[in-house]
């Protein structure tokens, strides 16, 4: 007997010592294995503690256990840095006898500690987890097909785990930390119930850069029959919790063939308002601090049918709340009888079946009332019935909800029905759009950091029928800037509904001042250019038609102080028109007319603007405006005043500043009197031709200069002006980039230029016998304002009288000056980006643009939309 223990506690121990040592012996070839299978079929980074690999019998003995550590999957490529999954420790637990029998696989338990799980898809809809490498094997057909995977799972655990899913191309991003969750269900069988309990310390979902759910807890306890033969999944008992929010779902869901059958009943009885007031996103929670909420909140649906290719299921939802108040501990005052019933109607995949409606909504604010109704339906012709009746303290408002870094006050009545459908709203069938109402605003004030301004409404009312907003008036202040209006607003509904509709008005617009400086972005710096700097190109609404009547005492921009500005400013398509503005600046009187075109087809906005000033101080002129100081630089040294009508046009750079190679005008300059002192011009002249100049002063008087801006420069037909107490005519053109080319005449007795003069004129053809006669010299004047360069070009003799200066002169000079504009003419045809070239580049488009909007628009608004395109064609191309 002692030999038969003796033989027994040898095999026991043989066998003990296997199941030890069969692991060990084999677990080279098992890390060989998997090496090579996740090598065969993932195109990324797989990494697992090699020593922390294990394979046991006895762990879990009669059965197989895999342990694995530290493992994890890394993305390649742009994923490089990225890693999809991680395990601190993974556990696996396989039926020995399936795994020796090699038919089927029993998986009975999985395990993992610490998953970290990150999915990323790209904009380009390149994804993270798109790993698996295609396979190059074909399998072939045989008549014995191999069995299926059997899972037995008896358990599953996740403990801890985190997840990220990061979808660029919705986009999206959800948020999981501190996910557990266990289960157990027998896949085996083909009917069985899986138990799952699951909870989520903390969860964020956003879309589109807005958080709808951020730092909530979720607690799922659900019990589903399982039945796989006919892919039905129904769910028995479930308890589900979004932080104090609690709710419950029954049905199935079955797909046993391409369609997906369902019939989901969920709801949530006797909630409390505070549960709901749970739901706020994260960032919003410290607004309810303090806040105490009572109710009871109550909501059902369903989701009932068949989704295939060709139907919807039904969708119905209804909500309510009763009793309902909300208290805020700083403001005794609450917002109570919180009255709330509202119901979603979808029960086909026929839109025009489709409705919401909150046939109830009342509250009451420290005796307020406020009620409203709501009904839309039909969404192939919306068909809407809206009411609202009551009055808003918007500072009471301010303290139960706490608004941070801005300041909110005033009181508002409305009164507002209106019922209709949208195609009677296109056919302008008024009479059918029972629309009625009034709105007044007292007292309001918004101020912010984005708004240091502030922004008020001392006062407005207006009323509202089908076809217009009329406003009876509204005064208040934007800032130092005060506003006063009335006048009528159309097409508001269409406008409202409709992506594409105008929305048309015509307002009076009134102000003792209007200060834009308090708008302006501040900058230390003085100089124009640079102050202009920060500015951004200024887009007008294309959607929008308005006609404002402006009347304005005072306009303060920047250094400049306008008064008396009258006009109309008429916006539309995308541009401002000015007609017959008028105003008063820097001591002279101004007449507008043009547009600032700012339309998104345009590469860059333009402008076309013809003025008429009266009287304007040249000094003046030349500090307050760029274009003077550039072409005209001479202005800085002028006394006197000019007049002028004159038509310009041209594009805007990224600045707001114009583009002076692409700059176009023309137009009639007078100067009754002025004069130039301290003139380079003079001190030029006299160092060539050696002229006693002593009263040093260039003088103009009577003078109608016709002028043309091209390509950058400005180019002046010849004129008489006195230089040095001698008369002479000068013509010629001066670049934006500073430079001269003028040529000028002036007539002279000969035998007062210097003796080097003399002799050089001698030796001029015919000029021997007209020493001592007067002469006619013919100058080149080149260079820079600043560094003028004078030459004598030819000289003939004159009459006494001088009567053939100006005529030597306007033939030198016309020769001259048709030689600049030529080159001009081809700079301005080979510049691709210059006004014109731009207008002819985008004439086709524009008018296939205006095709295409005139197609779009609705018949109640035809004759307003072509006059208001054939306006914009003609804008736009030129007249062609």
């Amino acid at each position: 007997m002692k030999k038969v223990f003796i033989v027994l506690a040898s095999l026991l121990g043989i066998i003990f010592l296997a199941l030890i040592l069969i692991p060990i012996i084999f677990k080279d070839d098992i890390q060989a294995a998997i090496d090579k299978e996740m090598d065969n079929a993932l195109n990324a980074e797989v990494y697992y503690d090699v020593d922390a690999l294990s394979l046991s019998l006895i762990k879990s003995f009669p059965n197989l256990s895999l342990s694995m550590s530290d493992f994890g999957i890394v993305g390649i490529d742009q994923f490089a840095r990225d890693t999809l999954f991680s395990v601190k420790e993974f556990n696996i637990t396989i039926d020995i006898m399936s795994v020796i029998n090699g038919d089927q696989i029993k998986i009975v338990n999985v395990a993992l500690a610490n998953p970290n799980i990150k999915v990323l898809v790209l904009a380009d809809g390149t994804a993270n987890y798109d790993i698996a490498k295609p396979s190059e094997e074909v399998v072939e057909e045989t008549e014995e097909a191999s069995a299926p995977l059997a899972i037995q799972i008896q358990g599953w655990q996740i403990t801890d785990a985190t997840l990220i899913y990061d979808d660029q191309t919705l986009p999206m991003r959800l948020g999981i930390s501190g996910l557990n969750h266990s289960g157990s269900g027998d896949f085996a069988l083909d009917i069985f119930d899986m138990i799952t309990q699951t909870t989520i310390s903390e969860f964020d979902l956003s879309y589109d850069g807005v958080e709808y759910i951020s730092n909530k807890k979720l607690n799922a306890d659900i019990i589903m029959e399982m039945d796989l033969s006919n892919m039905k999944f129904t769910f028995k008992e479930n308890k589900v919790a979004i932080n104090d929010f609690g709710f419950s779902f029954d049905g199935f869901v079955s797909m046993p063939a391409d369609d997906i059958d369902m019939e989901i009943n969920y709801g949530g009885k006797d909630i409390s308002l505070a549960s709901i007031l749970s739901l706020v996103p994260g960032d919003y929670e410290e607004y309810l601090t303090g806040v105490t909420a009572n109710g009871l909140v109550a909501f059902e649906g369903y989701v009932k049918g068949t989704y295939n290719d060709s139907s919807m299921p039904q969708v119905a939802s209804t909500f309510s709340i009763a009793d309902g108040s909300i208290k805020y501990a700083d403001y005794p005052i609450p917002m109570n009888d919180i009255q709330v019933s509202a119901k979603f109607d979808y029960p086909s995949a026929d839109l025009r079946e489709t409705s919401f409606v909150m046939d109830k909504f009342h509250m009451m604010l420290d005796g307020e009332e406020l009620t409203a109704y709501l009904l839309f339906k039909d969404l192939e012709d919306y068909y809407w019935d809206f009411r609202v009746d009551g009055n808003m303290d918007l500072e009471k408002i301010t303290k139960i909800v706490k608004l941070e870094d801005m300041a909110l006050r005033g009181k508002i009545n409305a009164k507002i029905s209106t019922t209709g459908r949208m195609s009677d709203l296109d056919a302008e069938r008024y009479e059918l759009l029972a629309t009625t109402g009034s709105i007044s605003i007292e007292d309001l004030y918004y101020e912010s950091s984005d708004l240091p301004q502030g922004f008020g409404i001392a006062e407005s009312k207006m009323t509202i029928d089908p076809e217009a907003i009329n406003l009876a008036s509204f005064k208040g202040n934007a800032g130092k800037t005060d506003l006063n209006m009335d006048g009528e607003i159309t097409n508001y509904l269409q406008y409202a509904l409709s992506d594409s509709a105008m929305l048309l008005g015509q307002l009076n617009f009134s102000s003792s001042l209007v200060d834009a400086n308090e708008w302006m972005v501040a900058d230390d710096t003085t100089l124009v250019e640079e102050d202009t700097s920060a500015l951004e190109i200024v887009r007008i609404p294309e959607n929008i038609d308005f006609i404002l009547v402006s009347s304005i005492d005072k306009i303060l921009y920047d250094d400049l102080v306008m008064s008396d500005f009258n006009g109309k400013l008429i916006v539309k398509e995308g541009a401002v028109f000015m007609d017959k503005v008028g105003f008063n600046m820097l001591g002279g009187g101004f007449v507008m007319n043009g547009s600032y075109q700012s339309a998104i087809s345009l590469p860059k906005p333009l402008y076309d603007f013809d003025f008429a000033i009266k009287e304007l101080p040249i000094a003046a002129a030349f500090q307050s405006f760029v274009t003077v100081q550039k072409l005209v630089p001479v202005a800085e040294k002028m006394t006197g005043k000019f007049s002028t009508d004159f038509k310009v046009g041209g594009s805007l750079g990224e600045d707001m500043m114009p583009i002076y190679e692409d700059m176009q005008g023309a137009g009639l300059i007078k100067i009754a009197q002025a004069a130039v002192s301290d003139v380079k011009l003079l001190s030029a002249v006299s160092n060539m031709t050696k002229l006693n100049n002593s009263d040093g002063e260039v003088s103009l008087k009577d003078l109608l200069l016709s002028a043309e801006i091209k390509s950058g420069r400005l180019y002046v037909e010849p004129f008489d002006m006195t230089i040095g107490g001698r008369k002479a005519t000068i013509g010629g053109s001066t670049g934006v980039d500073g430079s001269l080319d003028y040529a000028m005449a002036m007539n002279v007795p000969s035998g007062q230029v210097g003796d080097a003069l003399n002799s050089a004129l001698a030796s001029v053809p015919g000029m021997s016998n007209a020493i001592g006669n007067d002469i006619t010299m013919n100058l080149g004047i080149s260079g820079t304002y600043d560094e003028l360069k004078v030459k004598l070009l030819s000289a003939n003799p004159t009459g006494a009288s001088g009567s053939g200066v100006k005529d030597a002169l306007k033939q030198q000079a016309a020769d001259k000056l048709n030689e600049q504009k030529e080159a001009a003419t081809a700079k301005v045809e080979a510049a691709k980006d210059s006004v014109s070239a731009v207008i002819n580049e985008k004439k086709e488009e524009v008018k296939e643009e205006i095709k295409e909007e005139v197609d779009k628009a609705k018949e109640e608004t035809t004759d307003k939309a072509k006059d208001a395109l054939k306006g914009l064609l003609k804008k736009k191309t030129g007249g062609g």
